[in-house]
């Protein structure tokens, strides 16, 4: 695969001091253009990022993502429509996102205003009372590089929690810390994570030592398993609440949830909202609903599907001689894998030669591991069509790349043409008719005028 960089457009003619804003459009477009058909040859395994089905991107299409919607009471005859520009698509909120993250999550309480999950952190902290030790995982448990020192800039004393290794958090060494320093907050995030914990000895644990800690799970990684019932759900094993980023193992739009089954926790959350987040970019929660919706009716095969195929990913590659953690449990049992290169080939260098040859991957130096490594996803592979059954080829590909055995571009065209099958085998298919007419709206062609 050959990566072309967009020329910048040249001033115009006699004019050095103001842009050519024809050019400037023509070649964004190109850019974008050229973005597109690069994805869809690449073989995309950053887990971190997923890919929307065509019908989640229209609402960012449409006249109601330049809209505000603070109104969200569920009843349109109750809301003060201050800003009354989006009053039509009020229910793409109110009566589509909210109400499938309830019942997918098993949750009383949503909040979708978050524009992402680092902001649903901050707002999750910002609740508590001023002062209030929190609890954390260190980075080397799997923990957010950024949760303690959110915690400390909102003025917040942190504990840090440790556990045997990367994979584990003693539940009796976790209350034993909550015992002596009575939280009011454990923020469990393991944003790199092959074993998720077990949520309800952890709960059990703590509510026992410190029975006024509240136990929140960041399920960022984790949100499309949990959805599909292929990972804990922490409601249901404990937890006081939730909260999510929505782009990653679940193929939403980079967004932000909360989710609780506490009134109260959801006030306090409504409560410092206005501080943090104001316009929660309505076109997002939009596409939100509209990929649950994608979703909904087949969470639980997709989710088991994207555990399976990464299991079958990281035996493939262990096969074939790379270091790929976890053995003891099958390699990984979410969407994450983590391969070490050292000493053959260094991180960064493997992931140019992946990139390269169209695979696109993490390489990190926070990883619970001694060194540099590759992060590999496999949700968005999942959701674009392949399953366990493509592993040993996609294997085989990686390894011609990280090995040079094949020229790069060769490899790229195998690439190519392996994510060419059926895409989005796991999402609804809406009505064509209605999907054409709407496309033809916003895009102003005949046929939606």
């Amino acid at each position: 695969m050959t990566h072309h960089t967009v020329p910048s457009p040249a001033p115009a003619a006699g004019d050095d001091r103001r842009p050519n804003g024809a050019r400037l459009l023509d070649t964004a477009l190109a850019a974008v253009e050229h973005s597109e058909r690069a994805a869809r040859r690449s073989l995309c395994l950053i887990p971190a990022e997923n890919t929307l089905v065509p019908a989640a991107r229209l609402p960012y299409l449409a006249d109601l993502a330049a809209r505000y919607m603070f109104d969200d009471h569920p009843d349109p005859a109750e809301a003060t429509w201050r800003f009354p520009a989006a009053r039509e698509a009020q229910w793409l909120e109110t009566g589509l996102a909210v109400p499938l993250l309830q019942q997918l999550l098993g949750a009383a309480h949503v909040n979708v205003r978050p524009l992402s999950g680092l902001q649903a952190m901050q707002l999750t902290i910002a609740a508590l009372p001023p002062g209030a030790t929190v609890a954390v995982l260190a980075p080397e448990q799997g923990g957010h590089y950024a949760t303690a020192g959110i915690a400390q800039r909102l003025g917040h004393p942190v504990v840090t929690l440790t556990g045997p290794d990367p994979h584990h958090l003693d539940p009796a060494t976790v209350a034993e810390a909550c015992r002596a320093r009575r939280p009011a907050l454990l923020y469990v995030d393991q944003c790199h994570t092959l074993l998720p914990y077990d949520l309800a000895a952890l709960c059990a644990a703590v509510k026992d030592a410190s029975p006024a800690t509240l136990v929140h799970a960041d399920i960022s990684h984790l949100l499309g398993l949990v959805m599909g019932g292929a990972v804990q759900n922490p409601l249901a094993a404990g937890a006081d609440s939730l909260s999510a980023s929505t782009h990653k193992s679940f193929a939403g739009p980079q967004k932000g949830i909360l989710a609780t089954n506490s009134a109260d926790l959801a006030q306090a959350w409504r409560s410092v909202q206005p501080q943090i987040v104001s316009n929660h970019h309505f076109g997002s929660v939009a596409a939100l609903g509209i990929a649950l919706a994608a979703f909904a009716d087949r969470a639980d095969t997709y989710a088991r599907t994207v555990i399976e195929t990464a299991r079958a990913l990281g035996k493939e590659l262990a096969a074939l001689g790379w270091d790929v953690a976890g053995a003891e449990f099958g390699h990984t049992r979410t969407h994450q894998l983590w391969v070490t290169t050292d000493p053959r080939l260094p991180a960064r260098r493997a992931a140019e030669r992946l990139y390269a040859a169209g695979i696109r991957v993490n390489w990190l130096t926070d990883l619970p591991l001694p060194g540099p490594a590759l992060r590999l996803g496999l949700a968005e592979a999942v959701w674009r069509g392949l399953g366990p059954g493509n592993m040993a080829h996609a294997a085989q590909l990686i390894d011609q790349a990280l090995t040079r055995a094949r020229p790069a571009d060769r490899i790229a065209a195998d690439v190519a043409e392996l994510c060419a099958g059926e895409r989005f085998p796991f999402a609804a298919r809406p009505d064509s008719a209605a999907t054409a007419r709407l496309s033809g709206l916003l895009l102003g062609t005949e046929a939606g005028r």
